[in-house]
């Protein structure tokens, strides 16, 4: 899945000490915890990549997939994987905490959520965010809590939060990170990031967007993990 560099590249960060507003840590952390109580996540979930360009200001997709995924902590998970630009039914990975299945082989992960996470970068999967915060568990949550150079609260509704700021990169220069909450379950709604760069000799940029639609502690059973 070739697809798949440019947003392994934008979602791969670097640690950073972290400056953030009071506020904003406290909505952050919120979040961490939801995801560190639940007891198992489902959801269909949108990850796009945007182009942008002098001609292009608000971007053009090049990217654009389709994650579908029940996820219990610490190892197990039924993704189905569907690039929205290709023909075919997608690519599926299971694992039911023990054994991660995917393109036909089958490798262990010894109930270890950080193994899951490694396994499916070495199937060339990006794991979208809210995976990492559940499978990664605290370690993962304080290794992005650290990238974060800024954040502040940038707008609020009803019914959810938005946070804005700056995010170290894997080449040590800050991208742009925004992350809608939903106020009353601390989930992520959306996050996005934006990499500037050159294209072209032009001045542009990358925007990874992740849209979640999270539905928590849905029931499960030994069978979800054979994602029948």
């Amino acid at each position: 899945m070739r697809g798949m560099n440019v947003i392994l590249a934008l979602a791969c960060v670097a640690l950073s000490h972290a400056q953030i507003d009071k506020a904003a840590e406290e909505w952050l952390q919120k979040s961490f915890q939801a995801y560190a109580q639940l007891q198992s996540l489902q959801s269909k979930t949108t990850l796009t990549v945007l182009m942008v360009t002098p001609r292009y200001p608000d971007g053009t997709p090049i990217q654009k997939y389709l994650y579908a995924y029940t996820a219990q902590a610490p190892a197990k998970l039924t993704l189905l994987v569907k690039d929205m630009n290709a023909q075919g039914e997608g690519q599926r990975i299971t694992c039911d905490g023990q054994t991660f299945k995917a393109n036909g082989e089958s490798k262990p992960v010894a109930n270890s959520g950080a193994a899951l996470l490694e396994r499916l970068a070495e199937s060339g999967i990006a794991p979208s965010y809210d995976l990492v915060f559940l499978h990664g568990g605290k370690s993962s949550q304080e290794k992005f809590r650290k990238q974060i150079t800024q954040l502040k609260v940038a707008g609020e509704t009803e019914k959810q939060i938005t946070l804005s700021g700056r995010i170290k990169n894997e080449r040590g220069k800050e991208d742009a990170l925004e992350i809608v909450l939903d106020k009353e379950t601390g989930l992520m709604r959306l996050l996005k990031l934006r990499s500037e760069v050159k294209i072209e000799d032009q001045p542009g940029a990358f925007v990874l967007i992740m849209e979640f639609e999270p539905t928590p502690n849905v029931a499960v059973s030994e069978q979800t993990w054979e994602g029948k």
